[in-house]
């Protein structure tokens, strides 16, 4: 199952008196991306290094931030292809406090900063659904209102001639709706979205 973060989170550590601050954030463009990282940069101009990772869609990239080439970016990479969250920016920013880790363990600590700090987010699940608009004769009305409990959820119902429905289902109901309307039903729309679920 696909995860997006609920909302930006950042945590702390320190290893061998160096300091590493792992900020998590929702993005959804390369653009926001950049917006950000020119804000951290401004914000840490005395930094070591700052070391990114991002996953938008089904595009990724990394990047070492003059770390030794595949200590920081993809370490940090993995950690957010393990718990499977997309749409996020997870940027760790290192002020070196004199002690080599050496190459394992710098990429351990990346990879725990990143993932100790998705541990400590809220994660909301990405599910993938029908999208469907159709039109209903009225006497059927009543029939397919009260099954929708079992077919999923209604984002718009509006009554004239006929009844205008929008539904959403984790399955395919377009046979169910048939079935029940003895195929007077037109169907107006119907796609495949990704839709989050949050906590109420």
């Amino acid at each position: 199952m696909v995860f997006r973060l609920n909302h930006n989170i950042s945590t702390q550590i320190t290893l061998k008196k160096s300091d590493f601050i792992t900020q998590l954030y929702r993005v959804f463009t390369y653009e926001e991306i950049q917006n950000i990282l020119k804000q951290v940069h401004k914000e840490h101009p005395k930094a070591t290094h700052i070391c990114t990772a991002y996953r938008i869609h089904e595009k990724e990239q990394s990047n070492d931030d003059g770390e030794p080439a595949g200590t920081a970016g993809q370490p940090m990479m993995e950690a957010l292809r393990k718990k499977d969250v997309s749409d996020i920016l997870a940027i760790v920013i290192r002020y070196y406090g004199g002690i080599p880790l050496g190459a394992s363990g710098l990429s351990r600590a990346y990879r725990s900063c990143v993932s100790d700090a998705l541990n400590s987010a809220h994660l909301n699940p990405l599910v993938y659904v029908t999208h469907l608009s159709v039109e209903i004769p009225l006497n059927y009305a009543d029939d397919v209102l009260n099954q929708i409990p079992k077919l999923g959820s209604l984002v718009e119902r509006q009554f004239g001639d006929v009844l205008t429905l929008t539904l959403q289902s984790e399955h395919d109901i377009s046979d169910r709706l048939n079935q029940i309307t003895k195929g007077h039903i037109a169907f107006l729309s119907k796609k495949q979205l990704w839709i989050e679920k949050t906590s109420k």
